[in-house]
C-alpha cells in the first residue's frame, strides 16, 4: 500500500508503520463530539452546532480501513479517519450484549470495554500522529469478527411487517423473559453462541418457512453450555405460533461447518437490541452521565 508516485512516505502511510490500523485503540482526553441539532429558537437557522467533550475513560477506536489510513490526507483524497467511542460499562450489560448486538461491540470482555456505534467522529491525520496507537486487545479472530460486525451495520436486510410480527417480535419478548427468569442459562448460551441466524423466507406472507442456524465459536461444548442450546430451543418453540411459522429443526454449526451458501442466504438476529434494558442513553446526541 506504498504511494509510490512520493519521494517521501505520505503521513497516512507514515501512520500505519507505526500501529494506525483499522481497530487501533487510542485515548483522546480533549476530543469533542459535535451534532448539527435542529433548533427552532431561529427559523431562518434552523441547525445549531452542540458539542460533549471525551471523559478521561473513554476511548476511540479508529474503524476506517486501512487502505484510508494509508491514503493521501489531501483534500480530495483521505484527510481524516472516522473512529468509533468506546465506554468501560458494567460486567452485566457486557454479558448481556456479548456479540448479538447490532449497536454495541464488546472489545474487552475483563475491562468492561464497548464500542458504541451510535457514536462517531472524525479526526485529522495529523491528530493521530500526536496520540498514542494502542493495539487490539484480543488477537485476531476478535478483530475480524469486529471487522465483519461494522460492515453488517450497513447490510442487515429489512424483513417483512408480517414475518416481524409472527416470528422476530415473539422471540426477542420470549427471549427477554428467558433472560431474566434464566441468567446463568442465557449467560453460558451468549458464551458459546457466536450468531444466531434465520434463513431469508421466500413469501413476504405466512405461514413462513424458517430454519434457526446457531453458529457456535467451538465444537468441543460443555454440558453447561449444550443444555443452555437446548433451553434455548425450547424457548424459541414455545414462543411461536405454528399455524404462522413452520420451524423446522434447530441446527447447530460451527464456523467450518456452514456452507456458504447458507451463509448467504441467512441472517443473523440480533437479540441484544431488544434485551436491553436499563442503561441506555435516550437521544441521538451522547449526552454525559453523572
Amino acid at each position: 500500500m506504498r504511494n509510490l508516485d512520493a519521494e517521501k512516505p505520505s503521513l497516512g502511510e507514515m501512520l500505519f508503520e507505526l500501529g494506525w490500523q483499522q481497530g487501533t485503540l487510542f485515548s483522546a482526553p480533549s476530543a469533542c463530539f459535535s451534532l448539527n441539532k435542529f433548533s427552532d429558537q431561529d427559523p431562518v437557522k434552523p441547525i445549531v452546532q452542540e458539542t460533549r467533550k471525551t471523559k478521561p475513560n473513554e476511548k476511540f477506536v479508529l474503524i476506517s480501513q486501512d487502505c484510508d489510513i494509508v491514503a493521501s490526507e489531501a483534500e480530495n483524497d483521505e484527510p481524516n479517519v472516522e473512529a468509533i467511542l468506546c465506554k468501560p460499562e458494567k460486567q452485566k450489560f457486557v454479558r448481556r450484549i456479548s456479540s448479538k448486538s447490532a449497536r454495541w461491540f464488546v472489545i474487552d470482555a475483563n475491562s468492561g470495554l464497548v464500542a458504541h456505534a451510535k457514536y462517531r467522529t472524525q479526526f485529522d491525520k495529523k491528530v493521530l500522529n500526536s496520540l498514542t496507537p494502542e493495539s487490539w486487545p484480543n488477537g485476531p479472530n476478535k478483530l475480524d469478527e469486529f471487522i465483519r460486525w461494522l460492515a453488517r451495520r450497513y447490510d442487515r436486510p429489512s424483513i417483512p411487517d408480517a414475518m416481524h410480527e409472527a416470528f422476530q417480535r415473539p422471540l426477542i419478548e420470549r427471549v427477554a423473559e428467558f433472560e431474566q427468569e434464566n441468567p446463568d442459562v442465557f449467560a453460558a448460551f451468549n458464551r458459546v453462541v457466536g450468531d444466531v441466524r434465520v434463513n431469508i423466507p421466500e413469501s413476504e406472507i405466512p405461514p413462513f418457512d424458517l430454519q434457526l442456524i446457531l453458529l457456535i465459536k467451538s465444537d468441543g461444548l460443555t454440558v453447561e453450555e449444550a443444555n443452555a442450546i437446548d433451553t434455548f430451543d425450547q424457548v424459541v418453540q414455545a414462543s411461536l405460533n405454528p399455524n404462522l411459522v413452520h420451524l423446522q429443526p434447530q441446527r447447530t454449526l460451527t464456523e467450518e461447518e456452514i456452507s456458504l451458501k447458507e451463509f448467504y442466504a441467512s441472517r443473523p438476529i440480533y437479540l441484544a437490541d431488544y434485551t436491553y434494558k436499563g442503561e441506555e442513553i435516550d437521544g441521538a446526541f451522547p449526552h454525559g452521565r453523572n
